[in-house]
């Protein structure tokens, strides 16, 4: 008779680890998830597919002192594209590699809320957290630089 083991306790996410929101744009609106790693919660926001929504987005991240995860096609967004001006730790997901994960997941046909909440688990996902890039903050437009 073999003996029975316990089942493997998994391991309690860092208690410093921010909740992360993933953006995905559909073809009439986004989709943003907040995942928070800790309570394992996540919740999903719909909002237009303007500036002023997605900058009220990044406002509210700020807020809760998330990060935002998106994949590196929207960053041809104009309000996107100046996210490294903001508070908000904007990481950058490459499209190659989220299409072949959404293709292979079956994403490709289901609402634009599931490739969002692919993305807000990507940093907690360790095969997945070496591919992200963090967006590289700008400096304040009345700072110069030293060196």
């Amino acid at each position: 008779m073999m003996a029975q083991h316990a089942p493997r306790p998994r391991p309690a996410p860092s208690s410093n680890a921010p909740a992360c929101c993933g953006l995905w744009s559909g073809p009439r609106r986004s989709a943003a998830v907040l995942f928070d790693p800790l309570t394992q919660r996540q919740l999903t926001l719909s909002l237009a597919n303007t500036a002023p929504a997605h900058t009220t987005l990044l406002d509210w991240l700020a807020e809760q002192s998330a990060h935002l995860v998106i994949p590196d096609t929207l960053l041809a967004l104009p309000c996107l594209n100046q996210a490294s001006q903001t508070p908000v730790a904007v990481w950058v997901a490459p499209s190659a590699l989220l299409e072949a994960i959404r293709l292979a997941a079956g994403l490709t046909t289901r609402a634009p809320k599931y490739t969002a909440a692919l993305l807000a688990r990507w940093p907690s996902a360790p095969a997945l957290r070496p591919f992200l890039r963090r967006l590289a903050a700008s400096p304040h437009p009345h700072q110069i630089a030293l060196l």
